[in-house]
C-alpha cells in the first residue's frame, strides 16, 4: 500500500473515532468498556453499569426497567458508532470488548476519557472531538502548531490548499486559495475557536493555534507531512525560524 493510501486510511480513521467521540454518552460507555479490559463484559452487564453511571447511582439500585432501556439504547444507538469506529468490538455471544489493537497501539484514545478528564465539562469534550472529526481542520491545527506569531487567514489557506493537494504555495490557484479560505472562515475557524483549540480575530483575518491539554501530535499529524506557511506579503509577520510544536507529547 502506498504511503498515500495508508494516510487516507489514517485520515479516516480518525475522523471516525473523534466523530464517535463527540457524545458524552457514547464517551461515558466506551470508558466503562475500558476499564474493564483487557476483560470482555457483558452487554446486559454493562448495559447495568450504564444505568448507574448516567443516572448517578449505584448499580443495586438499578431497576430492570433501567436497564432494559438502557440496553436498547446502547444496542441501536451508542454501540454502533463505537463498532463502526473500530474503538470497540461485540461478538455473538453479546459481549463487548475493545480491540486488541486499541489496547496496543491506541491508547492516546483511552487517555482522553481517563479520569484526568472528568473535570471537564462534557459539552466542553462534545466541541473538541468535533473539531477533530474533519482532516481540514486537524491538518489546520498541524499548521498553526509550527507557528510562533498568529497568520494571517490568506496564509493559512494558501498552505491548507497546498498541504491538500500535496504541492507547495505557489503552485496553488488563486482559485482554488479563495475556495479553502471561504471554507475556512465560514465553517472551519469558528469551529475550532469554539473548542478553544484556536484563536481567531474575524475582523483582522489572524489566526493562532491556542493549545490545549488533551490534544496529542498523532490526532492532527495524521496525513503525510504538513507545509510551512510560506513567508510573503500577505504574511510578513511569520518570520521563516519562528516555529515551534506546540503539541504535547
Amino acid at each position: 500500500m502506498s504511503n498515500s493510501a495508508s494516510s487516507g486510511s489514517a485520515a479516516a480513521g480518525h475522523t471516525d473515532r473523534f466523530a464517535a467521540l463527540a457524545d458524552a454518552r457514547r464517551r461515558t460507555l466506551l470508558r466503562l468498556v475500558h476499564e474493564r479490559s483487557p476483560d470482555r463484559i457483558g452487554k446486559d452487564d454493562l448495559a447495568a453499569e450504564f444505568a448507574a453511571v448516567t443516572a448517578d447511582t449505584r448499580r443495586h439500585d438499578v431497576s430492570a426497567d433501567d436497564q432494559q432501556r438502557a440496553l436498547v439504547e446502547l444496542h441501536h444507538k451508542l454501540l454502533p458508532r463505537l463498532t463502526d469506529a473500530g474503538l470497540l468490538e461485540t461478538d455473538d455471544d453479546d459481549v463487548v470488548r475493545v480491540p486488541d489493537e486499541q489496547l496496543l497501539d491506541d491508547t492516546v484514545f483511552a487517555e482522553a476519557l481517563s479520569g484526568s478528564n472528568r473535570d471537564l465539562e462534557a459539552t466542553t469534550l462534545d466541541a473538541l472531538f468535533e473539531a477533530l472529526a474533519d482532516e481540514r481542520r486537524r491538518r489546520t491545527l498541524a499548521i498553526l502548531g509550527d507557528r510562533y506569531q498568529p497568520v494571517t487567514t490568506a496564509a493559512l489557506a494558501r498552505a491548507v490548499a497546498a498541504a491538500e493537494a500535496d504541492a507547495v504555495g505557489h503552485e496553488v490557484t488563486q482559485n482554488r486559495v479563495d475556495e479553502v479560505r471561504t471554507a475556512l472562515v465560514h465553517v472551519h475557524l469558528p469551529l475550532l475557536h469554539e473548542a478553544t483549540l484556536i484563536g481567531y480575530d474575524d475582523e483582522s483575518g489572524r489566526v493562532s493555534y491556542e493549545g490545549h491539554p488533551r490534544v496529542r501530535t498523532e490526532w492532527v499529524r495524521s496525513t503525510d507531512g504538513t507545509p510551512a506557511i510560506e513567508t510573503a506579503s500577505t504574511d510578513a509577520d511569520a518570520a521563516p525560524d519562528a516555529r515551534r510544536s506546540p503539541f504535547p507529547l
